[in-house]
């Protein structure tokens, strides 16, 4: 039977146990943590482990749920207080970077939860929009709802995980203030309403070229099937729990043609992620391609997002896996999406387009909300949806106007 510490020394052994779990999670992750490097850690043995936990899924869990009550408690604080749009606005920024900093272990524990077990990731995301939703946060309808849960909680996940777990750094002042000034006032210059978002932003395009009919010949094939078996195979299984042999036999290859191309499981994950980041990089180039104006082609953009993880889905799941398997690989893939973002905003700032904030913050907010439009409708129990339209539409309203506040209305950080 677990012991319930009660001396003086059991509590002291329960806390070396519980942050050695911390510690461990945080630098190391779920799968790479085990009972014994958890007990190395705390200077005991397992046996010892085993009298104050049943495993370390019971230290995960607890940490899990600590995070999540005071995550809850911190934004209804903030949504139901009396404050202004703007100091609520403000004060959410800066309480979420602060925290996830300052309980970065626990965040950590956090986003890997959530990828592992998409009904907790979900009941998060409903949990939230249900606090927006009663204190009358800008919806009167589900597609509304949605899409200021996108707006406003897409930036600020991916900005926390950029900076705090990926680079180990707090969240910039600088950033935070090119948020907030986002956040109320949208990406539109300082005359937003002559503006319109053409409604030919939600069009499919039909015909899309990836050249696969110049790979001629056999050696690009059989790359190729390794490919395709790997995608579906990590984003079935999760890239720990695939095996080479596994990716060689689904392409109908055998071990030792795999290791004609590469020269281990690792190096396949990290060339399948550049080839998906090249072709993402085209689709929303066809999609964005077809109009002039900056603010129609961002929208366009993240249809062409939609549809491209539309039929990849697996591959989505893939690129959230990396985070927890070498964030290289991750700040790689997000790298390569982001320089020719900041040479497209830097364009559309200079012909006024787009309103005058730094083009690389800018860049990493919009990336923001991409990523969790395609958590919310293609990685989670509630998507796809058949119409994506009526959500698109609610989503670049705010992202043009913003929350506008009569004392903020067109005021920007640089």
């Amino acid at each position: 039977m677990r012991r319930v510490p009660k001396s003086e020394k059991g509590e002291k052994t329960w806390r070396e146990i519980f942050q050695s779990a911390q510690d461990l999670f945080l630098h190391k992750g779920y799968h790479k943590t085990s009972v014994l490097s958890i007990s190395k850690g705390a200077r005991i043995s397992p046996a010892t482990f085993y009298q104050y936990f049943g495993s370390k899924d019971e230290i995960f869990e607890m940490i899990l749920e600590t995070f999540q009550g005071e995550f809850f408690n911190l934004l209804k604080s903030i949504f139901e207080s009396e404050m202004t749009l703007e100091r609520k606005i403000e004060t959410l920024i800066t309480r979420v970077f602060d925290t996830f900093w300052n309980f970065r272990s626990e965040y950590k524990v956090f986003r890997e939860a959530e990828f592992i077990d998409n009904i907790l990731c979900l009941s998060f995301h409903q949990r939230i929009k249900t606090i927006l939703k009663e204190n009358g946060f800008y919806s009167w309808n589900d597609e509304q709802l949605n899409a200021v849960f996108w707006f406003l909680f897409g930036p600020l996940f991916y900005l926390a995980g950029y900076w705090i777990l990926w680079n180990e750094r707090e969240v910039p002042v600088k950033t935070r203030e090119n948020l907030y000034s986002f956040y109320m006032s949208g990406m539109c210059t300082q005359d937003p309403e002559t503006f319109k978002v053409s409604d030919k932003v939600y069009d499919t395009v039909e015909e899309l070229d990836f050249n696969d009919e110049k790979i001629i010949n056999r050696g690009e094939k059989s790359k190729k099937k390794l490919f395709n078996s790997a995608e579906y195979l990590f984003g079935k299984n999760g890239y720990y729990d695939t095996t080479i042999h596994e990716i060689a036999s689904n392409a109908g290859l055998s071990v030792g043609s795999f290791y004609l191309y590469f020269s281990s499981k690792y190096e396949i994950l990290s060339e399948l992620v550049k080839n998906t980041s090249k072709d993402l990089r085209y689709v929303m180039k066809v999609y964005l391609s077809r109009f002039n104006d900056r603010r129609n082609q961002e929208i366009a953009a993240l249809k062409g997002f939609l549809v491209f993880f539309g039929q990849h889905s697996k591959m989505y799941g893939v690129i959230r896996e990396c985070e927890f398997i070498d964030r290289k690989i991750t700040l790689d893939y997000y790298d390569s999406l982001k320089g020719p973002y900041m040479i497209a905003l830097e364009r559309a700032v200079k012909a006024g387009e787009v309103a005058d904030y730094d083009v690389e913050i800018l860049s990493e907010i919009l990336m923001g909300i991409g990523h969790i439009l395609g958590q919310s409708l293609l990685i989670l129990p509630q998507g796809p949806v058949d119409d994506d339209k009526k959500y698109l539409e609610y989503l670049a309203y705010f992202m043009m106007l913003g929350f506008p506040g009569e004392k903020t209305k067109n005021r920007r950080a640089k």
